[in-house]
């Protein structure tokens, strides 16, 4: 069916007669009265014409056709509202210079208007995989303003879920390593999701849809639309670390129809089957569905580990002819994996430590360790205009319900002979609940000296935790070498030591976001919030009967951000930014005492330089960072205590885009200083552990899309990842050491019938098979990275 398309498209693209203006009316009345019947919302911010065409066909679901250099130095004054395909598109080139006509039932080719006569294309591009699958230019994260990221004075990597399935990405940490002075860190045994970004590690929390969640798992890949990595704090999001964030945008329902299943899988054991389907809800107008639902039944490359997970969500849109929208969605999940603590290290000379010398695979943990979790997510978006205004209301309510429980084994010590004492330990009806609610306003300002845009509201954020904790007795047998995991005892039901926790927190406060344009090529950013905040804290010991109770009075802290973008010339845009931020720590135990401590608070500079390179399908990004993060905690001699602060600063360079038609580029490179300040002279003046220098990633792919050749539809990928060295604790006892890998990947599309295709995925992760180690979370839990692995998929979209 693809082929058809594109035949059909450049016979009406190699000869047509074109009307003298760009709103030239299509040459099939049949079909623009379908298209018309499928009026949908846009809201595409005003920019280059490449991107906007990109995400406009990725929304009206078209196949766009038009000349290589078609949109080279184009700009398009957005399009806002709904419309049909027709109207949106007659919008959207509104004073380019460009026309359009139907060639077919999804296909509509472009090309520059002229007085008369035939026009000859000299390169046309097809979307066979659609060339906005890789969109990477549309930022939901980090702005309240709709605006193409070349407008967006700050570091944003976005990476779509086109490019998880190219990669093969089981888990979103597979991805992490696409943006510069990103790493994964140690997830607890690998069941949570975990990063640093910029040289500071995540506090508990992960954004979805811009809400901070605090959760105990992982994100199912199936429901992702794109993953967005923030660098920095922005001050009217909240509590945050100052390095930055991960915000997961999930997919969403769409009016233009489309199906697909999938089977992944690899030799490890790895078994996944995914079902993703969208449209509306039969000849609704109004309505549009959204049910994706997946399943993992298999293993990893790690001795007894398993990766049970089922996931579900269903989503709703309704959008009114007023404008006025509404979304609801509900997730649930339920994941049961190996909590797998990994491997120890072993002592070296003197305080120094080696990592052990044992097979990769190695388990020191019986098969009866396990994280099991079911999680609820509930969403509802919804937005009503004010009248004809450039004004409108806008909420959000989001609640996130977890139920946990998890057994696990930790290694305690390691005699000098190698003989290991471990213990069973683990956590017992978890709950976990996070409410959250905002309530804003959206508008405009454009006849003021400076037009301006302005969001201004309120949210509030709910955080509630209670669990058992216990642990068993030490265990002493087996060795580093010979581990005889089967040997310990599961005496979980024997505990000595139980306690049960309950912590609350509660946050909210008002915030004000503006975008001023200053001057037509200069454009200012700027947010307020304040935020108040409080806490209780309760443990009882359930063996002994003894209470801790603590209360962390109510307290407001203001945060500011602002940034400034200035545009030289239409391609190039040179930003600074600052922006402050701060996270409430929480009630901290120590062996005699409960803290309540000093929020931590942190702050970033940044400046930089973006470039819209080839006409706008390729985005080139350089920046210089400097970050401080204050009132940092760590425990000494078994308290914890603000010891002092964490300093970093870098460099990051990347590039993302479609430099020509089937060609897609994505590359990185960051350089980082980081340094402890300490009272504690073990880590004084140290890198954190987990941070490396230098980071590296470049990954580049090409599919065929000359419907004339027979390697039609063939695509191959291919990528190498560079991670410099790492300590494995603030003390630099132990190194992690640096890697390389290369991975590769091919896959080829096979139409089956009429508007159906089959993708077939073939690939190799780590193709040198190098032994290499991804993170720690001490010194007996050393994350392995995964050895040589053969991949493969089958994708069925119809």
């Amino acid at each position: 069916m693809r082929g058809l398309l594109a035949g059909t498209a450049l016979a009406g693209a190699l000869v047509v007669t074109l009307p003298g203006v760009a709103e030239a009316a299509p040459a099939s009345e049949t079909v623009l009265q379908a298209q018309a019947a499928e009026p949908r919302a846009y809201d595409i911010p005003t920019g280059p014409l490449a991107p906007a065409l990109n995400r406009f066909a990725d929304e009206s679901g078209l196949q766009l056709v038009y000349g290589a250099e078609l949109a080279a130095g184009l700009s398009t004054g957005g399009l806002k509202g709904k419309f049909t395909a027709e109207e949106g598109l007659r919008r959207l080139l509104a004073g380019t210079g460009v026309t359009w006509t139907f060639a077919g039932k999804n296909s509509v080719t472009l090309s520059k208007s002229q007085t008369g006569g035939p026009l000859m294309l000299d390169t046309v591009s097809v979307m066979g995989t659609k060339q906005s699958r890789y969109n990477s230019r549309h930022a939901e994260t980090g702005t309240r303003f709709d605006k193409d990221l070349i407008d967006i004075p700050r570091t944003i990597d976005i990476i779509p879920e086109q490019l998880l399935l190219d990669q093969h990405a089981r888990e979103m940490e597979d991805v992490y390593k696409l943006s510069p002075n990103t790493v994964s860190a140690d997830g607890f045994g690998g069941t949570r999701e975990d990063y640093i970004i910029r040289g500071f590690r995540r506090d508990d929390d992960i954004y979805r849809n811009g809400v901070r969640l605090k959760t105990s798992g992982r994100f199912d890949p199936a429901t992702v639309d794109s993953i967005q990595i923030m660098k920095g704090p922005v001050a009217d999001i909240g509590q945050m670390t100052p390095g930055g964030l991960v915000n997961v945008v999930t997919k969403k329902p769409q009016f233009e129809t489309e199906h697909h299943v999938e089977v992944n899988f690899d030799e490890d054991g790895e078994r996944n089957m995914t079902f993703d389907a969208t449209g509306a809800i039969g000849d609704s107008e109004n309505f549009a569905y959204r049910i994706t639902t997946s399943g993992d039944q298999g293993e990893t490359f790690r001795q007894n580990s398993k990766v049970e997970r089922q996931f579900l969500s269903t989503s709703f849109l309704w959008v009114g002819d007023s404008g006025a929208t509404a979304r609801v969605n509900h997730e649930v999940t339920n994941d049961d994996r190996t909590m797998d603590r990994g491997l120890p290290t072993v002592a070296g000379n003197g305080s120094t430590r080696l990592i052990a010398e044992v097979p990769t695979d190695t388990a020191y943990h019986p098969d009866f360790v396990d994280r099991q979790a079911i999680y609820h997510i509930f969403e509802f978006d919804g937005a009503v205009p004010l009248g004809d205004s450039p004004w409108s209301l806008e909420n959000k309510v989001a609640y996130y319900t977890e139920k946990a429980q998890d057994v696990y084994v930790e290694i305690r010590s390691i005699a000098a002979d190698g003989t290991l004492t471990r213990r069973v330990q683990g956590n017992d009806d978890r709950n976990l609940q996070t409410l959250f609610g905002r309530l804003q306003a959206r508008g405009k300002f454009d006849d003021l000296v400076m037009p301006m845009e302005l969001v201004a509201g309120i949210e509030y954020h709910q955080q509630d935790h209670d669990w058992k904790n216990y642990a068993g007795s030490n265990q002493v047998g087996g060795t580093v070498i010979n581990p005889t995991p089967e040997i310990l005892i599961d005496d979980s039901g024997n505990p000595s030591s139980l306690q049960f926790t309950d912590l609350s927190q509660k946050s909210y406060g008002p915030y004000v976001a503006t975008d001023v344009e200053v001057l037509p090529t200069v454009n200012l950013t700027a947010g307020l919030r304040y935020e108040f905040y409080n806490g209780d804290f309760y443990r009882k010991n359930l063996l002994t009967s003894a209470i801790t109770t603590a209360e962390q009075p109510r307290d407001a802290k203001l945060t500011k951000t602002a940034g400034l973008v200035w545009k030289p010339v239409e391609t190039v845009a040179l930003y600074a930014n600052y922006a402050d931020t701060f996270t409430a720590q929480g009630i901290s135990s120590g062996n005699e005492s409960v803290l309540v401590l000093e929020p931590e608070q942190g702050r970033q500079y940044e400046a930089g330089v973006k470039w819209n390179a080839l006409g706008g399908k390729l985005l080139l990004n350089a920046a210089v960072f400097d970050i401080k993060k204050e009132n940092v905690v760590e425990t000494v001699n078994g308290e914890p205590q603000l010891v002092g602060e964490v300093n970093t600063s870098g460099v990051e360079v990347s590039g993302v885009g479609n430099p020509m038609p089937g060609w897609y580029i994505r590359g990185g490179l960051g350089f980082l200083k980081a340094d402890i300040t300490s009272t504690n002279t073990a880590s004084d003046g140290n890198r954190p552990r987990g941070v490396p220098k230098v980071t590296a990633s470049l990954w580049t792919s090409y599919e065929f899309t000359d419907t004339n050749s027979h390697l039609d539809g063939l695509g191959v990928g291919g990528g190498v990842t560079y991670v410099g060295t790492r300590f494995g604790d603030d003390a630099h006892t132990y190194k992690l050491g640096q890697y390389v890998l290369f991975d590769v990947g091919v896959w080829y599309y096979l139409p089956v019938g009429k508007e159906k295709r089959l993708r077939f995925d073939l690939g190799v992760k780590n193709i040198t098979d190098e032994t290499y180690y991804t993170a720690s979370g001490g010194n007996f839990r050393i994350n392995a990275g995964t050895p040589r692995t053969v991949f493969g998929g089958i994708r069925l979209e119809f």
